[in-house]
């Protein structure tokens, strides 16, 4: 097992009813004006923003909203929240929502505190020395944001969709309400739950053999979310599956599968998939569903120990699509109506970050391939 350091400073309030505590967590460090930031209509549908505006106002808690955030985050809206606080300061950001909204906030929480533009955080070209703190209650379940130091922003004049990490970027509470996720479409559901189980498999492909404990635990998450979707689908009011859904999503990518890994991940896949998202809008976890398994088929030519590994323990690569396409999820981009034509663009996007991997490196000439096995 390599050597490594965890750090993870997020307070984390579970379970039943929590939402409506989270205005006694902001008055407790002293804050009496926030930025709530949301996406669409399903904070209202699923009762969370009556939870947390009641909250609130219970502790005289002033608050702003900033409404509107997409599924792919940009970073028009990060810009306008920002200038908004230029005008109107607040004490702490406060997302209410999934992944996209927790990852604006953490943007919005890094540039209210730069002098300059947000993307120069975004390109590295910048330290993020001070951030406002990040409190928020999550709605919807998949991406980790609420436990770990990584948000992903997209733009679309740059045609980049990027990440960046910082220590400071950790949210100082997340309070997950499972029941708050009862309202979310099914397709939300498991494109959420891909996106957990993308987490997973980014570590165990990332093309080293691991110490057996670190095997085990992937494995365990997988089989987790291979139990919990499909419950979900036929029962999205299931109160267990959905709390254990909810859980493994957010331990699937707070840092701690990657403790003792050499590369501590691989996440080509994710590269692949954030230009499809860029460029046809397409959800997160459909984007994985695409490329993940054509990843994994080209780089396990190179190196079949985890496939096979994979293959005996959870499933076949045949039987991962299978069970992508049955829960509704795209597993090729024509499924997505990608044109053929557009596969050049797609490479394009990709390859410009350079090499990227570390099961494989992959060059242009690899992205090609993979981007033609997934059509």
């Amino acid at each position: 097992m390599n050597n490594f350091t965890w750090f993870i400073p997020t307070i984390v309030m579970f379970g039943k009813g929590t939402a409506t505590k989270i205005g006694d967590q902001i008055a407790g460090i002293g804050a009496k004006k926030i930025m709530l930031i949301m996406g669409g209509q399903s904070v209202f549908k699923s009762g969370a923003y009556e939870q947390v505006a009641e909250s609130l106002k219970r502790n005289k808690i002033e608050f702003i909203e900033m409404t509107g955030v997409k599924s792919n985050p940009r970073v028009e809206f990060v810009r306008e929240a920002i200038a908004r606080l230029a005008v109107t300061p607040v004490d702490v950001i406060v997302p209410v929502g999934g992944g996209s909204v927790y990852d604006t906030a953490k943007a919005i929480a890094a540039g209210a505190k730069y002098n300059g533009d947000i993307w120069d955080l975004v390109k590295g070209k910048a330290s993020i020395s001070k951030t406002l703190p990040v409190m928020g209650v999550v709605t919807a379940s998949a991406t980790s944001s609420e436990m770990n130091n990584i948000a992903v922003i997209s733009n679309h004049e740059t045609e980049e969709k990027l990440s960046f990490t910082s220590p400071l970027l950790y949210p100082r509470l997340s309070i997950i309400d499972p029941e708050l996720q009862y309202t979310l479409p099914e397709r939300q559901t498991v494109a959420g739950g891909i996106d957990a189980m993308a987490h997973v498999m980014e570590r165990y492909f990332e093309g080293n053999e691991i110490p057996e404990l670190l095997w085990d635990q992937h494995e365990v998450f997988l089989r987790s979310m291979l139990r919990c979707i499909p419950r979900l689908r036929a029962n999205p009011r299931d109160y267990d599956a959905r709390a254990e859904y909810a859980w493994t999503a957010a331990l699937c990518h707070n840092g701690s599968l990657s403790c003792g890994l050499k590369n501590r991940g691989d996440f080509s896949s994710h590269k692949l998939g954030h230009a499809l998202s860029l460029f046809y809008d397409t959800p997160h976890g459909d984007s994985l569903s695409i490329m993940m398994p054509a990843w994994i088929e080209y780089v396990s030519k190179f190196n079949p120990l985890p496939l096979e590994r994979f293959t005996k323990n959870i499933m076949g690569l045949d039987e991962l699509r299978s069970t992508f396409r049955s829960w509704g999820a795209p597993v090729t981009l024509r499924e997505i109506k990608v044109p053929e034509c557009d596969i050049e663009r797609i490479v394009d996007n990709v390859a410009k970050l350079g090499p990227i991997g570390t099961f494989k490196i992959l060059e242009r000439e690899d992205i090609i391939e993979i981007t033609k096995i997934s059509w």
